[in-house]
């Protein structure tokens, strides 16, 4: 499993890891990109400047916000969900991470690779750009600090993952 060239995130994920300070497991993802939209709530959410700093901030040209907004309102996305999709389009990447069960759903059925902040910590651990340690840390703190809702089940299912591997 190699690093991801590039994806396109939407503003949970950046969230989540800025909360507990796990930015390091950004690092299996070369390239950042966030539409505008998303720099909006990040800047809202979190004044954390190393974040803004490891990100490429997208304006979208008319015609993209155009289809942001198809989407937006053809699947009742938020603005920030829709213009990550609309995005990963105009940049042609791939790959999308988001929380947003909505945006998953979406951005799946229109043929986009889609992870969330979990994926991201055991992708970054598998790629050994983080320890054992540190991936079971950032899930247990994920799971006690952020504000990303993970289920009792599904944080120990993950942590039994790590621990397995």
């Amino acid at each position: 499993m190699a690093k991801i060239d590039k994806a396109v995130f939407d503003s949970g994920p950046l969230i989540h890891l800025s909360q507990i300070d796990a930015l390091d497991v950004l690092k299996s993802v070369k390239k950042i990109m966030i539409p505008y939209g998303v720099f909006e709530e990040i800047k809202l959410e979190n004044q954390n400047s190393r974040l803004i700093k490891k990100i490429r901030i997208v304006k979208l040209s008319k015609n993209f916000k155009d289809i942001s907004k198809i989407i937006s309102e053809k699947y009742s996305l938020g603005l920030g969900e829709s213009q990550v999709i609309a995005l990963a389009k105009k940049e042609n990447t791939g790959i999308i991470f988001t929380d947003d069960l909505d945006a998953r759903t979406v951005a799946k059925s229109l043929g986009f690779e889609v992870h969330g902040t979990i994926g991201l910590v055991l992708r970054t651990y598998r790629e050994k750009i983080v320890s054992k340690n540190r991936a079971i840390s950032v899930i247990n703190d994920l799971n006690e600090k952020s504000t990303l809702f993970l289920t009792g089940e599904l944080t120990r299912y993950i942590l039994n993952e790590i621990d397995k591997s």
